[in-house]
């Protein structure tokens, strides 16, 4: 008997972009393999005012975005959306929108595929 698995550990070191205008923007790295799990995202706001924000998933496979997660941050405010957790495959990307004044940080695991007799 064989078993198989995944076992997801290993947290990357954070990647942290300030977004520049309210353009959709990709966070980091697109992925070059199937290794990534995104943990968690911040969304801190340095604005001025609330900004909507949105995180989106660019799903390479079907060439679609997804909206994954979007939500109001305050003035000064930072929100952790850390319930994701999505696994990313080779191509993929995370992206952001928000507004200048908005960073973004994202934190990985990475995958490590178990094989056992």
């Amino acid at each position: 008997m064989s078993v198989q698995g995944n076992y997801a550990g290993n947290l990357q070191v954070p990647v942290s972009q300030a977004l520049t205008d309210t353009a959709t923007t990709k966070i980091g790295e697109t992925a070059t393999d199937d290794s990534l799990t995104l943990a968690s995202v911040a969304f801190c706001n340095d604005n001025g005012g609330s900004v909507t924000c949105q995180l989106h998933w660019y799903d390479s496979v079907n060439t679609t975005e997804h909206l994954v997660w979007q939500g109001a941050v305050s003035d000064n405010e930072t929100k952790i959306v850390d319930n994701l957790p999505l696994r990313l495959v080779e191509g993929d990307e995370i992206r952001a929108t928000g507004n200048s004044g908005v960073t973004v940080t994202v934190i990985y695991m990475l995958n490590f595929a178990l094989t056992s007799r």
